[in-house]
């Protein structure tokens, strides 16, 4: 078995559980599994790995990896290469290397290896190990102890998302022997499953996942044949199943969406089951796959392999493949639904692709139904409360790159701008629309304004004499913006949302360029460069909130300032997941002058923009231990934050966890709903800057 940690870039989201007595029956699953998404993998034990791994590639169409991507198995002396797939789960073929090696410790595998090759470990995905292991045991079912371990071979270094400690972590039922008929359970260690369990959307994924030639995109069920159904069956459910369906023949069991395993037993002593039995005992004996079309699968296999190989019973929907010709697993191949290709076909987009017709639809429907009203039914802004047109070459045009210009409208969109009309509509903060549907509606609007080539803004930070830029603004736009930037006909440049995702070098173009088709006229030729660069460093001293009473830069902390409150002593947080601090619970900290670092895990041009009072940015161009060293290693609290709301955050507390730091923690919601509350944020200054 390989563990394999997938590399999917989600949001943190949080699942619910009901209470109705229809659903009671979940509460099993949810003890055993928590957040866990379902089937983790299956490992096939093969005799040679080459022979195995090129005819899965060009025979069976799966995108395994070359050969020279071979890695370490998770057992010593082993070979392992894997495939996979949108839905989290993975094809692993995994080989003897050292065969001494093996048959010290891992018998089993060069056991089936002897004579059979075929799946002898499924794994099935959970959320916390230990509560998985509190409740085996509260069922009085025996289990080794908690396994972990690395799937990185060396030691990380650098900034890296990888504290140098476990990886995965696992509970099995027997470490020396699993029973092949019954799953081990993985959990990724640090892996967000909270995050996907909400926003589960396999058929949005699959952009980030090479495309298999026979068309699979996920497994739905395993069959697991064993000696006899029903005490089996009672197994399953005695660990927290929740089953499905029984009879006579077969057993089906829910573990998470819409995968199932489910267990059969021979009818008659010499049927296929009995054989299989009689020559490797109780196991998988078939995997089910999702595939885009099934007439393509057809078409496919049926040009690679002979056609005693396979039957195909298109009236059911079903293809299969023997597990003769599989390595020892029978593969069967049924269509999606139609509603799971009709949503992979709207999210099949990438950023150098046109929208189909599909994006295209769905993204105006999108539009019409959350947007229209303010922004007007053709972009063209200003239908209802101030809010701006979407159609302006200029903003598009200016909200592409870099990355951090681009965020601008996501982050618009999904943290809305408070005090405004304009609501949060990410579904991170209540709102209706995911990641995707966010990142689809910003591809069309930009696609629909005609930008043809992006205006790159810079990210560096703007000059300019407060002093002038405030006068400059009374003047010419606090008609329209109002007095204290609430916005009167024109968009509120007062508002902390704003300021703390808009750019300087945004701020400025659009001072100078204007907004096209709207009442923002261009400044370019009424004001100087010196005054504009005024007005933009005016605007950007409000971060800190438009009363403030003087407009001061802060320049990057010494290390000498790096904590706050030094002789004070440090706050004790409640933490989530022994890792995330709500923003709350910082606030008063800092209200209550509680010895702290704050660290700022954006770029230094984000820092610069808006961030929390004394934080210190970190300084990716260094390697970490010279900027750690002069981070007090003792009580003190570190709190770590940035927009992702943790991504990046958590590169920078592994990091330290990984050099001995233990009062880490990331602040929870991130500093955009920080700023979106109305909490206390400053811009900054260069500290490199000349004089």
């Amino acid at each position: 078995m390989k563990v394999n940690i997938p590399a999917a870039s989600v949001i943190l989201f949080g699942f619910i559980l009901s209470c109705t007595s229809k659903q009671n029956k979940d509460i099993d699953n949810n003890q055993l599994l928590g957040s866990g998404f379902g089937i983790n993998g299956v490992t096939l034990v093969v005799k040679s790995l080459d022979s195995a791994r090129n005819y899965y590639a060009t025979v069976l169409g799966f995108a395994m990896p070359k050969a020279e991507n071979f890695e370490p198995g998770l057992y010593r002396g082993t070979l392992s290469t894997l495939v996979n797939f949108p839905d989290q789960s993975y094809l692993e073929l995994l080989a003897v290397n050292d065969t001494g090696k093996v048959a010290v410790k891992d018998s089993f595998i060069t056991s089936l290896r002897k004579n059979n090759q075929g799946a002898r470990l499924y794994s099935i995905s959970t959320s916390s190990t230990d509560t998985t292991f509190r409740w085996l045991k509260s069922k009085e079912l025996a289990t080794d102890s908690i396994m972990s371990g690395r799937t990185a071979k060396k030691k990380p270094k650098g900034w890296s998302f990888d504290d140098g400690g476990a990886q995965w972590r696992s509970v099995e039922f027997d470490t020396i022997n699993p029973p092949p008929y019954l799953p081990n359970f993985t959990e990724y260690v640090g892996y967000p499953y909270t995050d996907l369990k909400e926003d589960w959307s396999p058929a949005g994924w699959r952009k980030y996942y090479d495309s298999n030639p026979n068309g699979v995109v996920g497994i739905t069920s395993l069959l697991i044949v064993v000696e006899a159904l029903e005490p089996a069956r009672k197994k399953f459910k005695k660990i927290g199943f929740r089953e499905l369906e029984a009879s006579d023949t077969l057993a089906r069991f829910k573990v998470a969406h819409k995968q199932e395993l489910q267990l059969t037993a021979p009818k008659s002593s010499g049927d296929a089951y009995s054989r299989f039995l009689k020559k490797r005992g109780p196991g998988v004996y078939a995997m089910r796959f999702e595939v885009k079309n099934l007439k393509d699968t057809r078409d496919f296999l049926k040009k690679k392999l002979p056609a005693k190989a396979m039957l195909a019973d298109m009236a059911n929907k079903r293809l299969t493949v023997f597990k003769e010709h599989a390595y020892g697993v029978q593969l069967d191949f049924i269509q999606e639904s139609k509603e799971q290709a009709a949503l992979a076909k709207i999210y099949d987009f990438k950023e150098d692709t046109k929208l189909n017709s599909a994006s295209l639809n769905h993204a105006s429907r999108i539009y019409a139904k959350y947007c229209a009203l303010c922004h007007g039914k053709d972009r063209e802004g200003y239908t209802a409360d101030n809010a701006p047109s979407l159609r302006s070459h200029a903003l598009m045009a200016t909200t592409l790159k870099p990355k951090s210009s681009y965020n601008y409208l996501e982050h618009t969109i999904s943290y809305g701008r408070p005090g405004t009309a304009m609501a949060p509509y990410g579904k991170s903060q209540g709102g209706p629309l995911s990641y995707d549907e966010i990142e689809l509606l910003l591809k069309w609007l930009h696609e629909k304004s005609g930008v043809k080539k992006p205006i790159e803004m810079s990210a560096n930070p703007v000059s300019g004499n407060v002093v002038l830029g405030k006068g400059l603004y009374v003047k010419h736009c606090a008609s329209c913006h109002g007095a204290e930037g609430e916005g009167l006909n024109a968009p509120a440049l007062g508002n902390p949302m704003l300021l703390a995702t808009a750019s300087d070098e945004f701020l400025r173009y659009t001072i100078t360029e204007g907004r096209n088709n709207t009442p923002m006229p261009a400044f370019k030729d009424n004001l100087s460069k010196v005054e504009i660069n005024a007005l933009t460093a005016f605007l950007r001293s409000r971060a800190s909130g438009w009363n403030a009473p003087e407009a001061v830069t802060i320049k990057e902390p010494l290390p000498k300032d790096y904590v706050l409150n030094p002789t004070r002593k440090a706050p004790k947080f409640a933490l989530r997941e022994n890792l995330y601090v709500s923003a709350v619970q910082v606030r008063k900290a800092l209200q209550e002058n509680a010895r702290i670092v704050i660290l700022d895990a954006r770029s230094k041009a984000a820092w610069h923009q808006t961030h929390i009072p004394g934080a210190v940015p970190v300084p990716y161009y260094e390697e970490p231990d010279k900027f750690i060293k002069d981070i007090p290693n003792d009580s003190t609290m570190i709190v770590v934050y940035c927009a992702c709301p943790h991504a990046a955050s958590s590169k920078v507390v592994n990091t330290l966890r990984r050099f001995g730091y233990k009062h880490t923690a990331i602040l929870d919601e991130g500093i955009l709903v920080w700023a979106q509350r109305g909490y206390p944020v400053e811009f900054g200054q260069d500290s490199k800057k000349k004089k």
